[in-house]
């Protein structure tokens, strides 16, 4: 598995529209695309201007495939176009290891 994190900072009190953009813009597009397994945004506690957009995806081979189609950088920048102080970071990892919380009767026993 791949995963794809996202630093993001927007301008004072503009969370809530970047989160829109991203529900009804970016990641409609995204989710479409062969390999894409889930997506999560997180909003920072204690920095309200700082989030992370972290992407699932079968492996490397399906972003760079998403890369080519010009579609994944055309969404970036279309939420730099509507957020002009948007800064955008953004990093790549190989996932090696994932747990997942056991079903609640297997966790009391």
């Amino acid at each position: 598995m791949y995963a794809q994190v996202t630093l993001l900072q927007v301008p004072i009190d503009q969370m809530p529209v970047l989160r829109d953009l991203l529900e009804t813009r970016y990641l409609p597009i995204v989710r479409q695309r062969p390999g894409f397994k889930a997506g999560y945004f997180l909003e920072q506690c204690d920095d309200p201007e700082t989030g992370q957009l972290v992407l699932f995806w079968d492996d490397q081979a399906a972003v760079e495939s998403f890369n080519r189609t010009g579609m994944l950088q055309a969404s970036l920048h279309a939420l730099t176009a509507e957020m002009p102080d948007l800064i955008v970071q953004r990093q790549g990892y190989t996932v090696r290891l994932a747990v997942r919380a056991l079903p609640e009767t297997a966790a009391t026993n």
